[in-house]
């Protein structure tokens, strides 16, 4: 029998009802199927659970990492040490409370966010449908604001909990948020989001499938949903006078899409090992079998260089790097 680790073992003496796995394979659960062993694996289902976890960790000194839906990370091939949790808390709640015409709507952080739409829709709420195809849970979506097209999701949401991550829990408005583009403010204070409750307008269920289906074709036809893959590797970038001159349809635009950078410097299809620039969406890569972490990583080295002897752009990482 493999002896624990320090962590593996205080876990094991003090959170063993909460039955945590050790060395537990951390790519299935992944979007991008890449990813080694985390040393101590907790899926907690329960809000409760989690701040417990939260404190835990501080008061034991021990390092950290939270995923909601793994659908915007690359998990490096050694594995996370410490503790890694996964939020799963799915509670859901129609609340009779209203903000003029916007009716309250609470949500686990843990909840499936496409899950999560299609329960407001339900509800006979509208706003959220463009956010039916986005991958992931809810709390993910939130840390970095998440969007289709213009809409950000964001802008739909009212306060947020969260546990901080020396165990105090608050609610912050959605200003204290600083929600912009594919950012929050839970980039520097790493926060750690229990729930969230939405302003949501009252909607017309036929509509509301119209605008899903809408969006969901655009997806289908643009990214490659069949395969595992990072999402978006790299966010857009902030236009310049060079990139307004040689590309006059993005001229009036504050940002130049980095998929339409990386594919003008020919690079689609570029590949390192089993990771490869999708065919379909030039800012996706995608796993064409046994990729590994580093893969992913030279493989962003050779686009950001090539991009930026194109157009003097230093194209940033939208994905998160987790070890």
């Amino acid at each position: 029998m493999q002896q624990l680790t320090k962590t593996q073992t205080v876990v094991a003496e003090h959170l063993a009802k909460l039955k945590p796995e050790f060395d537990y394979p951390l790519a299935p659960l992944t979007y991008f199927k890449i990813g080694g062993p985390a040393e101590v694996f907790l899926d907690l289902t329960g809000r409760e659970e989690i701040i417990e976890v939260v404190q835990f960790c501080h008061k034991q000194k021990l390092k950290l990492t939270v995923l909601s839906g793994a659908s915007n990370v690359v998990i490096s091939s050694d594995g996370i040490e410490g503790v890694v949790i996964r939020t799963a808390n799915e509670e859901y709640q129609l609340l009779p409370d209203k903000i003029g015409d916007q009716r309250l709507v609470v949500v686990g952080a843990g909840y499936k966010t496409g899950l999560f739409v299609r329960q407001t829709i339900d509800d006979g709420l509208g706003g959220l449908e463009y956010f039916l195809g986005v991958p992931g849970r809810v709390g993910g979506a939130i840390y970095n604001n998440a969007h289709y097209l213009s809409d950000l999701i964001g802008k739909h949401v009212h306060r947020v909990e969260v546990v901080t991550r020396a165990g105090e829990v608050k609610w912050l408005t959605q200003e204290e948020c600083q929600f912009a583009y594919d950012s929050s403010v839970f980039h520097s204070t790493d926060d750690i989001i229990l729930q969230a409750e939405f302003a949501l307008f009252p909607g017309n269920k036929e509509k509301s499938m119209e605008l899903v289906k809408e969006a969901t074709l655009y997806r289908a036809k643009t990214q490659p949903l069949g395969e595992p893959s990072s999402g978006c590797y790299f966010r857009n970038s902030s236009n310049t006078p060079l990139l307004k001159a040689r590309f006059a349809q993005y001229a009036e635009r504050r940002e130049c899409p980095s998929a339409f950078l990386i594919d003008q410097a020919g690079l689609k299809g570029t590949r390192v090992g089993d990771i490869e620039v999708s065919q379909k969406h030039a800012a996706f890569f995608v796993n064409k079998g046994q990729g590994t972490s580093e893969q992913v990583l030279e493989l962003a080295k050779i686009v950001k260089k090539r991009v930026h002897e194109e157009f003097g752009v230093e194209l940033q990482e939208e994905v998160f790097f987790l070890e």
